[in-house]
C-alpha cells in the first residue's frame, strides 16, 4: 500500500518548475523532508538536508514503511515528487506551509 493510499496528506501543493526548494525548506523547518526516487520497481524516499543545499556524503534512502513510522510518530514530514512537482505535507501547520510556498 502506497503512502498516499495509507494516509492522505494533510496538505498538497503543486509547485512551479523554478521553485526554490532550498529556501522553502530553510523557512518551513520540517522535522523530515524526503524526495521520492525510483529504485528499480520500488519507490524509495531520499532524505534531503533541510538546513542547506550541501550534498550529503552518504544519502539516506528509506523505504516507505520507515517514512510511515515517522508520520505516525507525529513528526512534520514533507515528501516531494520531482516527476509531478507535487509536495505532500504530513503533520504540519497548513497556513505556515502555504505562506512558505508562496514566498518561494
Amino acid at each position: 500500500m502506497s503512502l498516499s493510499e495509507w494516509r492522505k496528506p494533510d496538505t498538497t501543493f503543486t509547485l512551479k518548475r523554478d521553485f526554490n526548494m532550498t529556501g522553502f525548506l530553510i523557512a518551513a523547518k520540517p522535522d523530515e523532508a524526503f524526495e521520492m526516487v525510483k529504485d528499480g520497481d520500488d519507490l524509495m524516499y531520499k532524505r534531503t538536508d533541510t538546513t542547506s543545499n550541501i550534498v550529503l556524503k552518504s544519502e539516506l534512502i528509506l523505504p516507505e514503511d520507515d517514512v510511515k513510522r515517522l508520520i505516525e510518530a507525529g513528526r512534520t514530514v514533507l515528501v516531494y515528487n520531482p516527476r509531478t512537482l507535487r509536495l505532500d505535507a504530513y503533520n504540519g501547520d497548513e497556513m505556515a506551509l502555504l505562506n512558505a510556498v508562496v514566498a518561494h
